[in-house]
Order: structure tokens, then sequence, then C-alpha cells
């Protein structure tokens, strides 16, 4: 029998919310080859070996009403009061169903090609289905949000009050095109755009002095701390965690910082990064009002989590 979660109460400071984590399933990805046979051919070897991810981890085999509770246990196993996944197929109804069966305790933002005609029209339908905002993946996609083709979509979000997660930089997706990496290329969208909070992932993965640039030009533009940050390790110059935080927190504040894990299905949740990352903001003495920004305030504030 699949148990029923009762809605999710309004979080509280101190608590936990992962800004950015990811949800993959056998169901989610037949789901889409099915309905776009021949466009991803790495969704569809992973149904071919039942795995997924560079590691070849099983995939869970679970519907979405399943795996809804399945998720929230993770979750709070790992200290987590909310999450936000952040999804990497559009047109999904199994996420569509996975939002109304998490009732508030797990959220997601949709994924869409924001150049398609069709693109406003399913935006304001993936809203009105529950979904808190949009994750747009230019770098792994090949576009530029900057194209003129994305305007009508654009506008549309700022219609909606959308909020996004955008990923640049480095990837484990080895099939990127690392020409359409750089944040720089969000900056006459988020000029144009000033309503709308854009959320760089990752603290850009391996382009933090774009963001901070681009941060510094657009007020709405935040970063995201998600994932072990290993982009560090391909720096010209040493880069740590504290530095990381350092830098975001003297360049833009605290209130555009948003806590995350890139916690996925097919491993363990990330309790780990959620222990080290407060950890280090911990040891850096940040203010406690300022560590709860991080952590849940600002996730709330920008895609709603609690409405």
């Amino acid at each position: 029998m699949i148990s029923q979660l009762a809605p999710a109460p309004a979080t509280r400071p101190g608590e936990l919310i992962d800004a950015h984590c990811h949800l993959f399933s056998l169901p989610m990805l037949l789901e889409y080859v099915e309905a776009h046979p021949g466009e991803n051919v790495r969704f569809e070897q992973a149904l071919k070996e039942r795995k997924f991810g560079r590691w070849g981890d099983s995939l869970p085999e679970l519907s979405a009403e399943e795996i809804a509770p399945w998720y929230v246990d993770r979750i709070k196993a790992g200290g987590v009061t909310k999450a936000l996944v952040v999804s990497v197929v559009p047109d999904s109804q199994y996420m569509r169903d996975f939002i109304r069966a998490a009732n508030g305790h797990v959220h997601a933002l949709c994924n869409l090609d924001p150049r398609a005609p069709e693109a406003p029209e399913l935006l304001e339908r993936e809203i009105k289905a529950g979904f808190k905002g949009v994750k747009l993946l230019p770098v792994n996609r090949a576009y530029s949000v900057s194209d003129p083709a994305c305007r009508p979509f654009f506008d549309k979000a700022a219609e909606l009050g959308v909020s996004f997660i955008l990923h640049y930089g480095v990837s484990v997706d080895t099939g990127v095109d690392m020409r359409y990496a750089d944040p720089i290329d969000l900056s006459p969208v988020a000029r144009d755009y000033p309503d709308i909070s854009f959320v760089i992932a990752h603290f850009g993965a391996g382009y933090l002095d774009s963001v901070l640039k681009l941060a510094y030009q657009c007020k709405n533009v935040c970063v995201d701390t998600s994932g072990t940050n290993n982009w560090m390790d391909y720096m010209a110059y040493p880069m740590t965690l504290a530095q990381a935080f350092e830098r975001c927190l003297v360049s833009i504040g605290p209130e555009r910082i948003l806590f995350g894990t890139d916690a996925s299905t097919i491993k363990p949740y990330r309790t780990w990064i959620a222990y080290q990352q407060r950890g280090t903001l911990e040891e850096m003495g940040i203010p406690d009002d300022d560590r709860d920004l991080i952590l849940r305030g600002n996730a709330v504030r920008i895609f709603g989590l609690d409405d």
C-alpha cells in the first residue's frame, strides 16, 4: 500500500532545504523515450541497461506515487526538511504526479526548451500543474538564453513571476558544448527582466568569476552551492569551499546564496555535502540569521516553497 503524505507545514528557522537535487527513475525515462524516440541516446541506453549515471547505478522502478514517500524518507533521514527537484525532462506527467504525491515536502522545477514556439504555453501549463519554476541547461543543450527566440518565453515567465535555476560551466554530461558554458550569456536577459530571479547552479561550476561580475550588474542573479564542487580541482588557482562562500558573501551577500546538494535517486542521499557545507558556514562564523537565509530562507522566498 502506498503511504499518503500529509501536507507539509511551513519550514522554520534552523531547518534545512535542499534547493537543488534530482529525481531519476525507470518509468520517468521510459515516458520520455516513448514520447521522443531517438532524441536522447543516453536515456535509451539507460533503459536498456536499467542503470544510469557515470557509475552505472540502478534506476528505481517506482511509480510517481510510490517514489514520493520514498524520496521524502530519504531527505528526512539526511536532516533535510524540504527539497527542490530540478527536472531534466520536459513535459513529464510523471513529474506532475510526483509533485502532487509529495504534497509540499518536495517541490520541482520544470524543464523545457526556451527557444521552442510552444515554450510560453507549456510554461503556463507547468506552473498551473504545481511546478515552482524552471531549470534550464544551456551548456548541456547547446543554446544561448540571449537568443532572441527565447524572448517570448521570458516575457511569459515575467508575467507569471517564475524563477529559474540555470546550469552553466562544466558538467558530468560528456556531451556538453563548452561554447555555451559562460554565465555572461545571461546578462541581457537578467538585465531586461529585473523582477525574475536567476540562480546559477554550483557556484557557476568553474565560472564563479563570471557569476560574480554578472551579479554585480544584475541584482536578480543568485548562486546555489550544490554538488561536490569538484570544479575547484580544475581552476588555474587554488580554491576552497570556504573561499567560494567568502567571495559570494562579500560580493553579493547572504540573501542571494542557496544551499543544495545535487543529490540524485541513483545513489544514497548526499548527507556528507550537507554536513560539509553547514560545517563550513559555522567555521566561518556566519551569523545565525545569514546561515538560515542560505540554508532555508532564500529558497522559500525565491521559489515559494512554503506556499
